[in-house]
């Protein structure tokens, strides 16, 4: 159960993160004029927010997938 929830805790956390990016990212981006570079930053940004969120996701599972190893071995 424990790790069940480290597991739905990790993504969560991945996906608030990768919202806090965009957000924050668009801010950013907004206090340009809007120039053909505008569409660039955006692009970074989501890229930039789709990387932590599917990133921190995958670490996640790998990490809970480690320790579930870990603690099979050590009680066989």
């Amino acid at each position: 159960m424990r790790g069940t929830l480290f597991v739905i805790g990790g993504i969560l956390l991945s996906w608030v993160l990768g919202a806090v990016v965009v957000r924050l990212g668009l801010d950013w981006a907004d206090t340009f004029p809007y120039s053909e570079a505008s569409e660039w930053r955006y692009l970074g940004v989501a890229v930039a927010a789709l990387l932590i969120a599917v990133g921190g996701s995958v670490a996640t599972l790998l990490i809970a997938l480690r320790r579930r190893r870990r603690v099979a071995a050590t009680q066989s």
